[in-house]
């Protein structure tokens, strides 16, 4: 790693295997160097080594004669053009252009003398990485990983894009099946890992919480003897995590045994606050964040900053004056109603932390809640789908929205506790849109919830522009 770029192609082609084509020998790939490392030729820059990967809707290789156009120092491809190209851009062919990005990062991590931080969990990884970029910013020069940037693809991304001069490298881990994780371990190597609870998210791809657990402890077995193993005392996979561990481990949460834990915590309106205790010392922190989950959250991330040395008024500074991520309860008035956006992706767990804030944001008003699809539960979708539906409509709220196939069984869960003409199923978001100007009044709080894949971000579009009608 030098001024002249983050890799030569050299090192490119010793860590994927690559053959490169039209040859060229050792002294002329090493001349060559790597500005920085592409997977899309709209924001290419002259310099990139452009890595064609293959997608469920469009496959990188269509795109090398663009790459090469673009300058591209090289390209990493699994075939070759269909038709020849500038043969001064030396095409890396390897059989799998994705495991080839892993590898190239991998080598470029060997490089790097910063620190890495992986985050997993069932929920609360996008928050709790924001949280802690806020608190290591204090001390650290942070790289953190953009929204979405936690599997095979941007975890790699997230390290090549990191400066050399970066001190402390922020990432999620996310999974969709056991030995995910270890692959992303290996590549990023962190010393530091948070698991932030274990739920029933993924339970259709695992079939069952402990084989959550076991995929999410693949980060706290993989962390090294001088690492730091970050875990919820009052998650009760805890003590099953902790023994993965060949390292230290730190416990946050609000047990009383916990090492970080929170004391007098009051989740309130559109913030929350609560008594930090690390260690010996303590402090009182105002959290912008809604809810008592995104207390736990803010306790992982001071785990971190206490595992790195960062000062107690540096972690509340960082706390006080984080930014909430988008779509995770973000609190929004139109008009006259208030708005909880938290269409970003849901789990039960995480449905029940939103109706908890619902709960503290709307005082006396008037409580709607549009609750979409809960992906990835399995053969449990039926199950709590409708033990969402029953806590909802138990909650009081005025109207329960029902979006989405699986929400069909929320409907029906909620149809248990009120009368009928309080529940609405609808089909697609579309529908929600539809009917949503015939149920809300003037002055409702609104909650807007589900997976990622329901879209649900144009409800709150739609929202932000309907006539209130009564």
């Amino acid at each position: 790693m030098t001024g002249r770029g983050i890799l030569s192609l050299a090192d490119v082609a010793q860590s994927t295997g690559a053959r490169v084509h039209p040859p060229l020998d050792e002294g002329v790939l090493a001349s060559l160097w790597v500005r920085a490392v592409s997977t899309d030729t709209r924001t290419m820059q002259p310099g990139d080594l452009f890595v064609a990967l293959r997608g469920p809707s469009a496959d990188g290789h269509r795109f090398i004669p663009d790459a090469v156009t673009r300058q591209a120092v090289g390209v990493v491809a699994s075939t070759l053009p269909e038709r020849p190209l500038d043969p001064r851009v030396p095409i890396l062919l390897v059989g799998d252009t994705l495991r080839a990005l892993g590898a190239i990062a991998a080598r470029y991590r060997e490089h790097l003398p910063a620190e890495v931080v992986g985050i997993t969990g069932s929920v609360g990884k996008t928050t709790v990485a924001a949280l802690t970029a806020a608190v290591l910013e204090r001390r650290f020069r942070v790289a953190r990983s953009e929204e979405s940037w936690n599997a095979e693809i941007g975890v790699p991304l997230t390290l090549l894009r990191a400066a050399p001069e970066t001190q402390v490298i922020v990432t999620e881990m996310a999974m969709r099946g056991l030995g995910q994780i270890r692959e992303l371990v290996e590549i990023a190597r962190p010393r530091l890992g948070v698991v932030t609870n274990i739920g029933e998210a993924h339970m259709g791809l695992l079939g069952s919480v402990e084989r959550i657990a076991e995929a999410k402890g693949e980060l706290v077995a993989g962390l090294p003897p001088d690492g730091v193993a970050i875990l919820n005392a009052d998650d009760p996979w805890s003590g099953r995590l902790a023994s993965l561990a060949r390292c230290r481990v730190l416990r946050f949460g609000f047990s009383a045994d916990a090492d970080v834990r929170a004391d007098r915590a009051t989740a309130a309106g559109r913030s929350a606050t609560f008594h930090l205790v690390l260690g010996t010392e303590a402090a009182e922190i105002h959290l912008p964040l809604a809810g008592r989950h995104n207390v736990a959250n803010a306790l992982a991330a001071a785990a971190v900053g206490m595992a790195l040395g960062v000062p107690l008024d540096a972690v509340r500074a960082g706390l006080e004056q984080a930014v909430p991520p988008s779509r995770r309860l973000q609190v929004e008035e139109a008009g006259d109603l208030l708005i909880l956006n938290d269409t970003y992706n849901a789990s039960p767990r995480s449905v029940r932390a939103a109706l908890d804030v619902l709960d503290a944001v709307a005082g006396g008003r008037r409580r709607v809640v549009v609750l979409g699809d809960m992906k990835e539960l399995g053969a449990e979708s039926v199950r709590l789908h409708r033990e969402i539906g029953r806590e909802a409509a138990q909650r009081g709220v005025a109207v329960v929205v029902a979006l989405g196939p699986e929400a069909a069984a929320l409907a029906e869960g909620a149809r248990e506790i009120v009368a009928a003409d309080r529940v609405v199923h609808v089909p697609d978001r579309e529908a929600a849109i539809a009917i949503l100007p015939s149920v809300i009044h003037p002055e409702d709080v609104i909650l807007v919830k589900g997976s990622r894949a329901m879209g649900l971000e144009a409800v709150v579009e739609a929202l932000r522009a309907y006539p209130v009608r009564k």
